[in-house]
């Protein structure tokens, strides 16, 4: 009977997997074929992501480490890094969709078998139909496959930190079961390597393991071994302090760099004076921004949901809806103190952290309505109200991280960034270097749109006016990429050459002009 069992599961399994993997791969070659083939580079940071992985080993000056940088986490970098080496994939952003896709078929596993667990120790039902809408409720929404199918962090840091609470919540229930802890902090260690908002979590898996530590009747070299284990989910955190402080001076340097952390940007666009110190404002927009891409049916099922939760027997249940939510609480705290944006658009990729708490919210509305009816009609009925608004979303342009993406892909110096690295695709004969005057976010979108290889190109950014190639290009670059509109972290740097344009034009000369960039060769 349990082997029946444990092979009806793993069917299940793979059937929530493949039909992930397939919906995604049908999503992804559509946008691409039928609408329009940068679809899945709309996002500056699709574009940034890429570049960074393949900087790793395609770069002209100090690959490999030295490429980690600051700011971003650099483990999704490491995951995408295979990809963006086929050339191909890096210039459609496919590069994404291979690491990502899978990602969000193996978060709608772990999903799903958190809520098959809570079934094991509770009064309720929940029937194999409810898990696996929770599963694919989370895949198919348009707002979440979209950032499945991209090179953003957002799908590899839930996988990590779904699969963490899933482990998490067998330990706690299970205490005497380490490999169970031992797998949630190395899941935890990789979430809080890919994204900060998890790094709350390894904190409260600690407090967790010492109250274990103190409550539980068991053998002190178990309790020891238990806070061992939960300490090791710090190792990533310790790894990036230390990185930053040994490469910057600064351990926090993630935190305060000019141009390229958050708090610069929050600090540097409008969207702080709205939210800061502002609960109010805070509550509204991220409220408004939820009910845009979840729909008022699927929030209200897990509001219903949320009461037959607190309802419930199920041991452990508060522990594990702490745990699903401190990643979502985290958002709404760095909207509060200042160093986090959001509009009822912009960032709304950061609602996705909301939606395994959700998922399992949902499950225990299906699970009661399971024990009200039996009828298969009634509860085939909920099961599709549960999905019309987010099937019919794209119809109504209301998918908002792709509106998000498209915000910043649709401005002109964009548009004309990506003209001017078709053109300098046309043009280059493989012969010599390209200084690119331009700011890294539109150097990348050319660089990526050129096809050409990374180490071709001599970046010049506000951090670069050491390089000799700087005060004298034509010595070093054959090729120079110049725009008249840079991006903020080149501004001083570009200027500096704008205002001696009668100097560049003695040693090269204009091959491909549009209103924002030029494209110059030697003469």
């Amino acid at each position: 009977m349990l082997q029946a069992t444990v092979t009806r599961e793993n069917k299940y399994v793979l059937a929530i997997f493949l039909a992930v993997v397939a919906i995604g791969l049908v999503t992804a070659t559509i946008l691409y074929l039928a609408v329009d083939k940068y679809y899945l580079l709309y996002y500056w940071d699709a574009i940034s992501h890429q570049v960074a992985a393949r900087k790793l080993v395609d770069w002209g000056e100090n690959p490999g480490l030295g490429q980690i940088g600051t700011v971003w986490m650099p483990l999704p970098h490491f995951l995408l890094l295979p990809f963006t080496l086929v050339d191909s994939l890096f210039a459609t952003g496919f590069a994404g969709t291979a690491l990502s896709l899978p990602c969000l078929a193996l978060t709608s596993v772990f999903l799903y078998k958190i809520v098959r667990a809570l079934k094991i120790r509770s009064g309720l039902v929940f029937p194999a139909y409810a898990a696996v809408t929770g599963a694919m409720l989370y895949a198919t929404n348009p707002n979440i496959l979209y950032l499945g199918i991209t090179s953003m962090t957002e799908a590899p840091f839930m996988l990590f930190f779904v699969a963490s609470a899933y482990y998490f919540y067998n330990w706690h229930q299970r205490g005497n079961r380490l490999r169970d802890l031992l797998l949630c902090s190395i899941f935890l260690s990789f979430a809080t390597l890919c994204r900060y908002e998890a790094w709350f979590l390894p904190i409260f898996l600690i407090l967790v393991a010492i109250a274990f530590a103190v409550k539980k009747d068991v053998r002190n070299q178990q309790k020891i071994l238990s806070m061992g284990i939960a300490i090791l989910s710090l190792s990533s955190i310790v790894f990036w302090l230390t990185w930053n402080q040994y490469h910057y001076g600064d351990p926090f340097e993630f935190s305060n760099a000019e141009y390229y952390s958050a708090s610069w940007y929050a600090e540097n666009r409008p969207f702080r004076e709205l939210l800061f110190l502002q609960p109010t404002n805070v509550l509204s927009v991220y409220g408004v921004t939820a009910l845009t891409m979840y729909g008022p049916v699927l929030l209200a099922a897990g509001a219903v949901g949320y009461h037959v939760f607190r309802k419930s027997s199920i041991d452990g249940k508060k522990i594990l809806l702490i745990f699903l939510a401190l990643p979502p609480l985290f958002t709404i705290a760095s909207l509060l103190i200042g160093i986090g944006e959001m509009s009822y658009w912009f960032n709304s990729r950061f609602m996705v952290l909301l939606s395994p708490l959700l998922v399992v919210m949902v499950c225990f509305f299906m699970a009661k309505l399971s024990t009200v009816t039996r009828n298969r009609i009634i509860l085939s009925s909920a099961v599709a109200a549960l999905f019309v608004y987010q099937l019919f979303t794209p119809a109504f342009s209301a998918v908002i991280t792709v509106n998000d993406a498209y915000g910043g892909y649709s401005v002109k110096e964009n548009l004309l960034a990506i003209q001017t690295g078709e053109a300098l695709k046309s043009l280059y004969d493989g012969d010599g270097k390209i200084m690119i005057l331009t700011g890294s976010g539109l150097e990348q979108r050319i660089m990526v749109t050129s096809g050409i290889a990374l180490r071709n190109f001599d970046e010049i950014i506000e951090h670069s006016t050491w390089k000799a190639s700087f005060r004298e290009p034509w010595s070093y670059d054959r090729w120079m990429v110049i725009t008249n509109h840079p991006g903020s972290d080149a501004i001083s740097t570009t200027q500096y050459w704008l205002d001696r344009e009668n100097e560049l034009d003695t040693h090269y000369e204009v091959v491909y002009q549009n209103e924002y960039y030029r494209i110059m060769v030697l003469r």
